[in-house]
């Protein structure tokens, strides 16, 4: 089952996310934490999640961009359901710390098309080793007109890989519209 959990920020998506991925009924759960902490903000946030996923048997694996590699650190990824922690993160990792990628984007023509299709072959790769993928994810369709030219870039970008990722999953929960924890 792969599952992708998107909407605004601060609307339950990872309280969700967790539910579903205790719901799954599997012994090997795994947390696919890509928060990159620069501040002290980042790490509270971090602090914050660890708190909430207590006592629910996840191990936690801190990968903050190519995340099919921590696929390695699994024991048994066939029998596991993983929670990736956040999409939105990856695509602003791999953006700005992955040397390979973030060239396709700094090209006089940015390759928005290559570069969503490589960071989601990545997340499909993790989806076909694992039983279970749920993967949580911001959605920023609310207008890029105020931002800066570097973060609209950034949301086209995470607009196209949550659409691809979209294409691939078995179900797609938007909590926007009225989804919560208490509905699944």
């Amino acid at each position: 089952m792969t599952v992708l959990v998107i909407g605004s920020e601060n609307t339950g998506k990872s309280d969700l996310a967790e539910k579903l991925a205790v719901n799954t009924g599997d012994k090997r759960r795994y947390y696919l934490a890509t928060m990159k902490t620069i501040d002290e903000a980042g790490r509270a946030r971090i602090e914050k999640h660890r708190k909430k996923r207590e006592g629910k048997g996840f191990i936690t694996i801190e990968k903050e961009r190519d995340i099919a590699d921590a696929l390695e650190e699994m024991e048994m990824p066939e029998e596991a359901t993983v929670l990736l922690e956040c999409v939105s993160n990856l695509v602003g990792n791999e953006m700005h710390d992955s040397p390979e990628r973030s060239r396709l984007l700094l090209k006089k023509e940015p390759d928005y098309e290559r570069f969503s299709d490589e960071v989601t072959a990545d997340i499909r790769y993790v989806a076909e080793k694992v039983r279970n993928l749920i993967m949580v994810t911001n959605d920023y369709s609310d207008g890029t007109d105020r931002y800066d030219e570097e973060t609209k870039k950034y949301v086209k970008v995470l607009n196209m890989v949550n659409e691809r990722i979209g294409a691939f999953c078995d179900k797609s929960i938007d909590v926007r519209e009225g989804y919560g924890v208490e509905s699944v």
